[in-house]
Parts: structure tokens; sequence; C-alpha cells
């Protein structure tokens, strides 16, 4: 069976609307708080505002927003991933390991591949 060439585009404009959505879910709350001493706070800014950036990078021309924002997503996530790792704690039924897990190979996908 041939795979379904046509629903690439379709696919891939899924993700950047899910990727936004889970974001704003995850990270919508902080935007209140303005707290720039915080070095969490930017880095969940950074975060929310590179997938908004992967959404737009998805209307324009030239792929290099998309490439851009795929690798802030792709790097923020390993960076997300690093200290639960290092925390030696690592449960397989622990949801957020695998989230940033998800995240970063969405983030990497993007870079990849650009504005298809």
């Amino acid at each position: 069976m041939k795979p379904l060439k046509n629903l690439e585009l379709a696919a891939l404009w899924l993700l950047r609307i899910g990727i936004v959505f889970l974001f704003i879910a995850m990270y919508g709350k902080t935007i209140d708080n303005w707290a720039f001493d915080n070095y969490r706070w930017i880095i969940n800014m950074v975060y929310l505002l590179s997938s908004v950036s992967l959404f737009i990078g998805g209307f324009l021309r030239k792929s290099t927003v998309t490439i851009i924002s795929g690798l802030i997503v792709a790097l923020i996530s390993i960076y997300q991933i690093v200290p639960i790792v290092a925390d030696g704690n690592i449960s397989f039924f622990d949801p957020t390991l695998f989230q940033y897990l998800t995240l970063a190979g969405l983030g990497m996908l993007f870079a990849s591949v650009g504005n298809k």
C-alpha cells in the first residue's frame, strides 16, 4: 500500500495547531506573572513564543522562521529533559518525560522539514 502523500500538509498543519494550543495550555498562566527575574519564566515564555512563531512560520514563503522555531522548541525540550534524567528517579509512567521527548521530536521535525 502506498503512503498517503496528500495528507502530509494537513498533518503538518495539525501538528502546528496542536503544539500552539498545547503550549498555551501548559504555559498560558505564566503570562500573568511577568517575572523577568525568574529564569523558568523566561524559558517558558521563549517556549510559548517559539510555538507561536512555528505556527506563523507556516504562512511565510521562506522556511527560516519555522526552522529556527523548531530548533528552539527542540533545544528547550531537551533542556527540560536533562533534569528529569539527571535526577535518577526516571519512571516510565511519568508523562512529563514523554511529553518533552515528543515535543523535542516535533521541534526536530519542523527544523528538518521547514515549510513543505
